[in-house]
């Protein structure tokens, strides 16, 4: 009788030993891991853009939608100078003591610049966008332009030969041959000078590069873009007096972008 006990507990212990391995292998066996999911963490961004192209130079902000990963759509603006490829900044000596007169330039009559509104889309495609490192993906926009077109005054001396102080002047058909006259010219009147008589052009425009991103969706935006953008204008933009004016500008660009997720 004691031995046949002593076999029912043995039996008891085994069967709730046995018990206890199956429910911890049912339990807690590890799952499988699962593949990396592709989420999106920030919603929105908002970035500064400082650019130089082949035409000068500009600054914009762009306030962005983070659609997916690989995707945000945003709308941006943008203030850019604007030059014709023949300007050339140059210094006419205008005393006995060689005294140079402020850089200007060469038969131009007109500075101008131009304002943007853009929607765009910037894509990435690098598998690396999960990851910390270089994202490289395409931007390309498009929009309206406003340029504006601010007279270029020069500070002549009188043609007739009587001495006295250089008046800022600015060009008209009249003055051709004196504002042309490189021994009547002491130089630049100054960037501010004619504000009050701006006059403006309506057009269009046209903006893609390829767009360089470090960690794609870390907290801060830090990216280069390298691209193209192109200006249309619905009539010839006066900036040079003895060369052709045109009604479309093609630059090529640099864009460093700063800027913050959230």
């Amino acid at each position: 009788m004691h031995k046949f006990l002593k076999y029912i507990k043995l039996s008891i212990v085994l069967t709730l030993c046995w018990s206890t391995s199956i429910y911890a292998q049912v339990t807690f066996q590890p799952k499988s891991a699962e593949p990396d999911q592709v989420g999106i963490v920030y919603f929105e961004e908002t970035a500064v853009d400082l650019f130089l192209h082949t035409g000068g130079l500009g600054l914009g902000m762009k306030f962005g939608t983070i659609e997916t990963f690989y995707r945000t759509s945003f709308y941006s603006i943008d203030f850019s100078t604007m030059k014709h490829p023949k300007e050339v900044r140059q210094s006419n000596r205008v005393s006995l003591f060689s005294v140079l007169s402020r850089p200007y330039v060469y038969g131009k009559q007109n500075t101008f610049m131009t304002a943007r509104a853009s929607l765009g889309v910037k894509r990435y495609y690098s598998e690396k966008a999960r990851r910390r490192g270089i994202v490289v993906g395409v931007n390309y926009q498009y929009g309206f332009s406003l340029g504006m077109l601010k007279p270029y005054y020069l500070e002549l001396r009188s043609s007739d030969g009587v001495f006295g102080q250089a008046k800022s002047t600015r060009f008209s058909e009249e003055i051709r041959d004196d504002f042309l006259n490189r021994n009547l010219i002491d130089g630049y009147s100054g960037f501010f000078t004619g504000f009050t008589e701006m006059r403006f052009a309506p057009g269009v425009h046209v903006k893609g590069g390829i767009h360089f991103a470090w960690g794609a969706f870390e907290e801060y935006v830090r990216a280069l873009e390298l691209g193209i953008m192109v200006d249309l204008f619905f009539r010839d933009i006066p900036i040079m007096i003895i060369e052709d004016n045109k009604p479309y500008f093609i630059n090529l660009y640099l864009t460093l972008q700063l800027g913050r997720r959230r």
